[in-house]
């Protein structure tokens, strides 16, 4: 009898140090660096006050999910190439996207082939061209990387690519319904609170924030939950397939967007692309206004610009995946 009562406290005990070791395993996971836990809860997703493919504003419930505080950086993207050997798309094929301000003597209507430029040999080392490089710019976000770029990043690390829903819940702070992630004043009209474009856009930048394309991370407010350049500096890959009606359709719980065969751009209907995210160094309040929070994009999943970045989520899910490995 003895015997079977040690057996069972064995038993307890082995099944509590268990408990515990988990508890504390995912206690470790739980807290990880650089990132902020963002509780499980509602908000209005979308706008009636934006553009189009923002309407109509719908309520969304999401489950807590942890988030970078900071766009993904050069220094962090070198980690990766390094560890992995990775090569870039834009690498690969020997060209990416680069803006460059038209001249200002056009009389003609400006579209954007006339500021974006087919650049050999820019990439994420030479966010230029082939004549500049990072040397100096560890702490700025890595640009030039297509969204298989982003996601091969984000599987190294054991993290995923945000949903839409999650990237706007983030973005807006606690704000719901506002209109920045600050609030609903224009504050960036006259105070460097993102990175932004300032000036009539594409022709005139008057660079008051101190930058003309990116800035180092963190180097703006950050929003009422810690994350810093969630609007504004570069735009940022979602995991979401484009729709711009995706709002009358959405789920109301965990949205994940709809299937790549689903997907539409107006613009050209024949392409698949993806959603991107809280607008760039490049937007402007007389052209795309992309730091708004309900602000969507789409692109060309294989497409890599000057302008474009990520940064990465942490989902229960993957914690549960990473545990029973």
């Amino acid at each position: 009898m003895n015997n079977l009562k040690q057996c069972s406290l064995g038993v307890i005990c082995i099944l509590g140090i268990m408990f515990v070791d988990r508890y504390l395993f995912i206690e470790t996971i739980a807290d990880p660096e650089n990132m902020i836990w963002i509780e499980s809860g509602s908000y209005v997703m979308g706008s009636d006050k934006g553009m189009p493919d923002e309407f109509p504003p719908h309520e969304v419930n999401l489950t807590g999910f942890w988030i970078d505080k900071y766009e993904v950086t050069n220094q962090e993207f070198q980690e990766f190439v390094t560890n992995t050997g990775y090569v870039t798309f834009s690498e690969t094929i020997e060209d990416s996207l680069v803006f460059k301000s038209p001249e200002q003597n056009q009389t003609r209507r400006l579209g954007p082939l006339d500021w974006w430029n087919l650049v050999t040999n820019a990439d994420w080392r030479r966010p230029q061209g082939p004549e500049d490089s990072i040397d100096g710019k560890a702490d700025h976000p890595v640009v030039h990387v297509t969204f298989d770029d982003a996601l091969a990043y984000c599987d190294w690390i054991t993290k995923e690519l945000p949903t839409e829903a999650q990237f706007e819940f983030a973005a807006r702070g606690g704000r719901d319904q506002e209109i920045y992630s600050w609030g609903n004043e224009p504050l960036h009209r006259n105070q460097a609170i993102t990175n932004n474009w300032q000036g009539s856009f594409p022709i005139e930048n008057k660079v008051s924030d101190g930058y003309r394309t990116t800035a180092p991370v963190g180097s703006f407010p950050s929003n009422d939950y810690g994350l810093f350049d969630i609007t504004g500096n570069v735009w940022e890959w979602v995991s979401d397939w484009y729709h711009p009606r995706y709002y009358e359709m959405s789920s109301a719980n965990n949205p994940q967007g709809v299937k790549m065969e689903d997907s539409i751009d107006p613009a050209e209907p024949g392409l698949a692309k993806r959603s991107i995210r809280g607008g760039s160094f490049l937007c402007s309040d007389n052209y795309c206004t992309g730091f708004r929070v309900s602000a969507r994009m789409p692109a060309d999943p294989n497409s890599s610009t000057n302008h474009t970045g990520f940064r990465c989520v942490r989902n229960l899910s993957r914690l549960t995946h990473v545990i029973h490995q």
